[in-house]
Parts: structure tokens; C-alpha cells; sequence
């Protein structure tokens, strides 16, 4: 069997790399932009939200509504508000303030990308409303039901007993 061949040598390759010249900024520009009002809180809650603590995340968004009542993000702070509303466990779920809060959206953001969604949500859960009411109807009207027929059970045993 043949020897392998060797590698081929490493060659040497010599690499110039220009140096920028430093480019001059002009004077009249800020060193940093702008900060946003309320981007801090929104921040805060966004992570809170992610993280799951829907309980951190309703105060952090709640205190961003109440110092900028008319953000850019209002409309996905709301979004948020009634999701982990919804989504929260300990408390359990507070469909009023979620609805409130969707409705809100929904009512003042008619060019929201959020919008559809919080429509869909309001009425998914306005359908399960109704569903409910209506088990409970059913489930009283198959109550009553069989109390009346038990009655009627009873009368009959009562008429086969006389003689």
C-alpha cells in the first residue's frame, strides 16, 4: 500500500488592511437620541410579560398608560394589559378588566394591527359567554325535567297500588 502524500506546504500570505481615517461627526448632533417617554416602563413590562409574570407586567403597563396616556405603543399596551389579564393564574383570570381593557383598544385604535386579534379574542369570548348561559339554561330546564318526571313516576305507583 502507498504512503500517503504529505500535506502541500502552508504558503504565507501577507494581508494589508487599510486604516480608516476617523470620520468627523458634526457638532450638532446629539450623542444620543431621544429616549421616548415611558419606554423604561414599557420595557419593563414587555419583560415581565415575557417572563410570565402577568401580575409585574399589568402594574408596569398600567403605570406606562398613566404617563403616557397617548403613546405610540398604547395600543399594544393595551393588548397586553388584556392578555395577562386573561393569561394570569394566582389571581385567576379577570375577564372583566381583560374585556375592558380589549374593548379600549378596539374602541380608540380603529388602525391597530392589534385590533383584529383583540376583536376575535372579544368575540370568542362573548360566544363562550352566551354558551354558558345556555348549559345553565339546559341544565335547569333537564332538572326540572326530571323532577317532574319522578312526579309523575310517583303518581303512577300510587294509581297501580289502589285496588
Amino acid at each position: 500500500m502507498p504512503e500517503p502524500l504529505p500535506p502541500p506546504p502552508a504558503e504565507v500570505v501577507h494581508v494589508v488592511v487599510p486604516v480608516a481615517a476617523p470620520v468627523p461627526v458634526p457638532l450638532d448632533v446629539p450623542a444620543s437620541l431621544p429616549v421616548p417617554p415611558g419606554a423604561g416602563l414599557f420595557e419593563q413590562a414587555e419583560l415581565a410579560f415575557a417572563l410570565g409574570d402577568y401580575e409585574a407586567a399589568i402594574q408596569d403597563y398600567e403605570n406606562y398608560l398613566l404617563s403616557v396616556p397617548n403613546g405610540d405603543r398604547t395600543d399594544q399596551v393595551l393588548f397586553h394589559v388584556g392578555m395577562a389579564y386573561v393569561l394570569r393564574t394566582k389571581p385567576p383570570a379577570n375577564w372583566i378588566r381583560a374585556t375592558a381593557s380589549l374593548r379600549r383598544l378596539v374602541n380608540e385604535h380603529p388602525d391597530s394591527p392589534l385590533r383584529p386579534e383583540a376583536t376575535l379574542i372579544l368575540s370568542l369570548r362573548s360566544r363562550a359567554d352566551q354558551l354558558a348561559k345556555d348549559a345553565k339554561a339546559t341544565s335547569e330546564i333537564v332538572l326540572e325535567l326530571n323532577m317532574e318526571l319522578e312526579r309523575l313516576k310517583k303518581i303512577d305507583a300510587d294509581r297501580r297500588k289502589r285496588p
